[in-house]
């Protein structure tokens, strides 16, 4: 279920930072100082069309740690200041990192930055009264720092819109920002269309490339079969012991041989590995089942809340520092 958080910016230092990462996006340059090439190519990837990226942050403590694990990929963000909402945005990356912090915001007068960061899709301007109806009736009447909106009022929200994009389309008059998934998805739609040859004569060619995508989807053969073996035959969410449709998933993202280790591996159904991949299903670092608010009412929703199915040897259970890089990071 998608999530909504509330930062404010209600003092003089926090309306600077507005200005220095949410009004005006940040240069790549500075991500590649403090995090490299590499990993400032992936973000860049998530955001192609800007210059630079936009991004907010909290300094160290229990509650600001613990409302920043809890905040997702896809998550809505809303700023608020001088009780009205702002700025309108949602989440493309999480990273605890103080180096990048303090060269976008600088340290506090205990030397403290703000490292609990987290990257938004580029703002949305909106002017909206905290105490205005219909919006008060769902969210809160007042906020004091960084804040998560409770599963309740969450619940509310989808009960009486159906889905949280309408809830920002008819109260805030916004669109809800489209994810990376979501553009890339759409382009490779787009690209697969404009390549469809069909030649009826060719059969046998036909018949090697159904079997070479089969193949193809359910992953390197070796890394499968070890997979297979570790969970005794049985999708690790359903439970479903059919070999045909079960598919080796990676966890973390594939990048090599060196990310075929079963414990960075979980054997999926079909269905269970797009939803996965999609981050329509997600899996807690605790192992818990989490979905996405448009599974609600379908058949998948037998699966919110459960516990993911461990295979019998402990060496082969999925790894905790994996399921946190997938948990923060869709594909």
């Amino acid at each position: 279920m998608r999530q909504i958080f509330i930062f404010t910016a209600g003092d003089k230092k926090a309306r600077a930072h507005l200005d220095e990462s949410i009004l005006n996006p940040v240069p790549f340059a500075r991500m590649q100082e403090a995090l490299g090439h590499s990993q400032t190519e992936y973000y860049r990837s998530l955001i192609p069309d800007e210059e630079g990226f936009h991004a907010w942050g909290a300094v160290p403590g229990p509650v600001n740690q613990r409302t920043w694990n809890a905040m997702q990929v896809g998550d809505l963000v809303l700023t608020v200041y001088g009780n009205q909402y702002h700025f309108l945005s949602s989440v493309i990356g999480k990273l605890d990192n103080p180096g990048l912090a303090s060269r976008i915001w600088g340290q506090d007068e205990d030397g403290n930055t703000w490292q609990y960061m987290y990257l938004l899709s580029r703002p949305q301007r909106v002017a909206i009264d905290v105490m205005r109806e219909p919006v008060v009736n769902y969210l809160n009447k007042g906020y004091r720092g960084f804040t998560r909106i409770s599963d309740e009022k969450v619940q509310a929200i989808l009960k009486a819109y159906g889905s949280l994009d309408r809830f920002v389309q008819q109260v805030f008059e916004a669109s809800f920002p489209q994810t990376h998934v979501e553009r890339e998805l759409a382009q490779a739609e787009k690209d697969a269309d404009s390549t469809v040859t069909f030649d009826p004569k060719d059969m046998p060619d036909g018949r090697r490339k159904v079997i070479q995508e089969i193949v193809r989807r359910q992953g390197q053969p070796k890394f499968r079969k070890a997979l297979l073996a570790a969970y005794a035959g049985k999708c690790a969410v359903t439970g479903c012991d059919v070999g045909a449709v079960l598919e080796a998933a990676h966890i973390a993202p594939y990048l090599g041989t060196d990310s075929n280790a079963i414990q960075n591996g979980l054997l999926l159904r079909a269905d269970i590995h797009t939803l996965f991949d999609l981050g329509q299903l997600k899996i807690t670092p605790d192992r818990e089942i989490q979905l996405h608010e448009s599974l609600f009412g379908t058949v998948y929703e037998q699966y919110q809340g459960l516990l993911l199915r461990l295979p019998y040897d402990r060496t082969c259970w999925p790894s905790r520092d994996a399921l946190v890089l997938k948990y923060n990071l869709v594909l």
